[in-house]
C-alpha cells in the first residue's frame, strides 16, 4: 500500500513539474511577443519609413530593360555631374533623379525655389528641374542628338496639393512605355547611345573621378 502511495505521489510529482515546465514556455513566449511589439512599436516610424524607400527603389529598378547608375560625366564647365540614375527604353533614354522629400511639394517648372511643408514648417529648395537641365545638357555632349528625357521622381510621402510638371513621376504615376517588362527592342541611335554611356560608366570607374557634383 505504501508502495501504491508512493507510486501515485511521484506521478502527480511529475505532472506537476510537466505543467510548471508549459507555463514557464508560455510565459517566456509571451515575454518574447511582447518585446518584439515593443520594438516595432518603438521603431513604427523607421520601420514605415524603410518600407516605403525600399518600395520606391523597387519602382525605380522596373523602369527600363538596363540602368546605369551613378554615372560621372563633365559638365563642360572643368567640373563633373554624377547622375543618379539612367534607364534605356525603346524610345529614349531616361535620366531619372530621386528626389527623397515628404510632405506637401508646390512647385512650377519656371520657379526659381519650390517649397516643402511637413506639418506647420516650410523650407525652400532650389527648382530641381534646373539642375536636370543642365544634367542633360552635360548628357548631350557625350551622346549627341540621341533621344533623351529627363525626369524628377518623388516617392509616395510627397504630395503635390496643387499640381506639378509633366516631369515629375512618383511610383503611381509611371508611364507604362517607361515599364521594363516591355521588351521592344531600343531604337539603333538610342542604343549606340547607351553604349556610349556604358563605356563611360567603366572609364569613370577605372580613373575614379574626384571634385564631383551630385
Amino acid at each position: 500500500m505504501a508502495i501504491f502511495g508512493y507510486y501515485l505521489f511521484a506521478m502527480d510529482y511529475e505532472t506537476l513539474l510537466n505543467q510548471l515546465n508549459l507555463q514557464s514556455e508560455l510565459v517566456a513566449m509571451v515575454i518574447v511577443v511582447l518585446a518584439l511589439a515593443l520594438i516595432v512599436f518603438v521603431n513604427r516610424k523607421r520601420i514605415q519609413m524603410r518600407w516605403g524607400e525600399w518600395r520606391t527603389q523597387r519602382c525605380l529598378k522596373r523602369i527600363g530593360s538596363e540602368q546605369i547608375r551613378d554615372l560621372v560625366c563633365a559638365d563642360g564647365l572643368d567640373g563633373f555631374y554624377r547622375i543618379d540614375r539612367l534607364a534605356l527604353t525603346p524610345h529614349a533614354i531616361l535620366l531619372i533623379s530621386y528626389k527623397p522629400y515628404g510632405g506637401n511639394i508646390y512647385c512650377a517648372e519656371r520657379i526659381s525655389e519650390w517649397t516643402q511643408v511637413i506639418g506647420k514648417k516650410s523650407y525652400k529648395f532650389e527648382n530641381p528641374l534646373f539642375e536636370l537641365d543642365n544634367q542633360l545638357a552635360a548628357l548631350r555632349l557625350l551622346i549627341g542628338s540621341a533621344p533623351l528625357e529627363g525626369y524628377l521622381f518623388f516617392n509616395r510621402s510627397a504630395l503635390f496639393p496643387k499640381g506639378h510638371p509633366d516631369s515629375v513621376l512618383n511610383p503611381d504615376n509611371i508611364p507604362q512605355q517607361f515599364i521594363s517588362k516591355n521588351r521592344e527592342p531600343p531604337k539603333p541611335e538610342i542604343q549606340a547611345a547607351w553604349d556610349i554611356l556604358k563605356s563611360q560608366k567603366s572609364n569613370a570607374s577605372t580613373a575614379g573621378q574626384i571634385g564631383v557634383k551630385t
